[in-house]
């Protein structure tokens, strides 16, 4: 992917414009939302579940991220009407990173609110980045954009670069698709690495 992506022309974007521009394209896009995240640490200020857990308020972020979000639902429910939904292929190392023993249990509720989601272990791709770079952080919106999302050394959300050249769409939108397919299911994965975990546990 990111020999697909090196090759394109893209337009960078803040992390504002990004934003406005994904929510606008997934309003009307005909196709499956690809997401992918292979990093194992990342910062999201502005999230309360992820300030409590990293103010080491497990059991605060827990409560958090399992409040009830209806316009979270009424967006995956809007999307699945329209036949596209949001996937995502989270890519994980093991022994989990504390950050990823919270997202994890974060992402239960998403899941649970309709995101489809499945889990991929790194070794299932570790030839494939060794001939061809670390996977990147991406969107993909149906056939029509690539959103590659930048990210600090901190890993904070900064921008992304959009490519909309019609054959690197399509390049990514199949080799995530090749690799979903070999994804394991959230709810089994979750139950056996995650459930009753803490950040406390990480490497243990």
């Amino acid at each position: 992917m990111r020999d697909l992506l090196r090759a394109a022309s893209a337009r960078r974007m803040s992390l504002p414009e990004y934003e406005a521009d994904f929510y606008a394209t997934v309003e009307t896009v005909d196709g499956l939302i690809l997401k992918t995240e292979r990093l194992q640490t990342f910062r999201e200020p502005g999230s309360p579940s992820w300030e409590a857990f990293a103010a080491g308020r497990w059991d605060e972020a827990l409560r958090i991220a399992a409040q009830p979000n209806p316009e979270l639902a009424q967006f995956f429910a809007r999307l699945g009407g329209r036949g596209s939904g949001l996937h995502r292929l989270r890519i994980v190392e093991l022994p989990l990173t504390p950050y990823l023993i919270w997202e994890l249990n974060f992402l239960r509720f998403r899941a649970e609110a309709g995101e489809r989601i499945r889990v991929l272990d790194a070794g299932a791709v570790s030839e494939f980045e060794q001939a061809h770079g670390r996977i990147p952080e991406l969107m993909v919106a149906g056939g029509e954009t690539v959103y590659d999302v930048r990210y600090d050394e901190t890993g904070l959300p900064v921008g992304a670069d959009k490519v909309v050249e019609p054959g690197v769409v399509e390049g990514c939108r199949s080799l995530i698709l090749a690799l979903f397919d070999q994804a394991e299911p959230f709810d089994s994965f979750f139950r056996r690495e995650v459930d009753g975990r803490t950040p406390s546990t990480a490497h243990l």
